[in-house]
């Protein structure tokens, strides 16, 4: 099926009016497809190939069903070849899709590993996804592709992937990608969307040149918010931790907390810096800050990278007071006005002992502040079901859960 030659498929579907190649020559996939902005009714699928590439179409179809169809797409010059970028439209809420990615009309990729389910229209289903920081590290240290495999090894596939910032080392430049990100987590890209922010490591090539080039994201593509089922998810950019555009950032996060708190069950917010911390990192005062603006507006989880190790605190209301209260934190019910830090900076980095900053508050030298900590490479997968939110974090190497937590609302 997906092997029909250039003049077969151009005389099935005259109506597309696909260009031809008029020397035929079939481009170099430099980048296997990755997806993108996967929405109830549309989504956009990437893949790169060298200059030689004049034009781009993905054939699609439901399985199981005959019905094929055709989009053309557009390519973007880019250090020397081209972003093949195709967008569907028109598609089926919650639906399954194969696909096939062509090059001046040759099959470039395809099988049954390619494919993509829409997300759900209605805010009832169930969903889960998974995060994790700091993943591009340099190839001959960075160990990327074990939390890819975990990923793929998971039993429930999740619906998507957030980025934690640090996206690739050492300055997020776009000749580094193919090599430290997209090769060890082509088999994970290809049919599972990511979310990334920048971090700082990001910030240090010109993001608009990089970062953005790489990427199709909501909005202005360095804060931007989505939805998924009964869940809104807002993605920061810190920056180098005094964040991007802060006085515009800050009351565009104003606004879309003001006007979603209410209308979903589940917030969850991501961004590279941390916050409060007992790592080696310092705390971050403008993430601090914010904490007011979390607890007011339903904020449920707040992920962050950056120090490069596993951490999750304590339940912390609007003036950074954690819950001392005996309870286990292992269920929590019913968490009104605090929200849940967990720093999953691991990614594809890790010290290699743990590092305590002296400048740190007292109380986390007895583990206050602290419900969990372990210095593993790691990522974390969270699971939600109508009124109930569960976390699981990874251990990157093994596959073994070390750390789990739940709210019921």
């Amino acid at each position: 099926f997906w092997g029909e030659s250039q003049e077969v498929l151009k005389e099935k579907y005259p109506e597309q009016n696909i260009k031809i190649n008029a020397f035929g020559e079939k481009p170099t996939l430099i980048r296997q497809p990755y997806l993108q902005m996967v929405r109830p009714k549309t989504t956009t699928i990437t893949w790169k190939t060298n200059a030689i590439t004049e034009n781009c179409f993905v054939v699609f179809q439901q399985p199981n069903k005959s019905e094929k169809t055709v989009v053309k797409g557009n390519l973007v010059d880019h250090e020397g070849n081209k972003f093949n970028e195709v967008v569907l439209n028109d598609l089926k809420p919650e639906t399954i899709y194969n696909y096939a990615i062509y090059s001046n009309g040759h099959l470039m990729a395809s099988g049954n590993d390619y494919y993509f389910t829409t997300a759900p229209k209605s805010k009832d289903a169930k969903f889960s996804f998974y995060a994790l920081g700091d993943i591009g590290h340099i190839p001959d240290s960075s160990f990327a592709k074990e939390p890819a495999a975990r990923i793929m090894e998971l039993k429930i596939k999740p619906d998507f992937g957030l980025g934690l910032g640090d996206i690739i080392y050492p300055k997020g430049l776009s000749a580094r990608y193919d090599a430290q990100l997209f090769k060890p987590f082509q088999e994970v890209f290809k049919n599972t969307p990511f979310y990334p922010v920048l971090g700082n490591h990001d910030w240090k090539s010109d993001p608009e040149k990089n970062f953005e080039m790489e990427w199709s994201l909501p909005e202005n593509e360095h804060y931007y918010s989505f939805t998924y089922s009964n869940a809104l998810f807002i993605g920061l950019d810190s920056s180098k931790g005094e964040f991007f555009n802060r006085e515009e950032q800050v009351l565009w996060l104003k606004q879309t907390l003001s006007v979603n708190k209410n209308n979903y069950d589940w917030i969850i917010l991501y961004l590279h810096h941390n916050g409060k911390t007992c790592t080696y990192k310092e705390e971050g005062k403008y993430i601090i800050e914010l904490y007011k603006i979390f607890s007011d507006n339903n904020v449920d989880l707040v992920l962050n990278g950056h120090a490069h190790t596993y951490e999750r605190l304590k339940p912390y209301d609007s003036n950074g007071n954690i819950d001392i209260s005996k309870i286990e934190h292992t269920n929590y019910k019913n968490l009104k006005d605090r929200f849940i830090s967990i720093t999953i900076g691991a990614g594809g980095k890790i010290n290699n002992k743990w590092e305590v900053n002296p400048n740190n508050p007292e109380n986390c030298k007895d583990g206050t502040i602290v419900a969990h900590a372990e210095h593993v490479p790691s990522f974390g997968v969270i699971s939600i079901d109508d009124k109930k939110l569960n976390f699981e974090a990874i251990n990157s190497f093994t596959g073994k859960k070390f750390d789990e937590f739940s709210i019921t609302k």
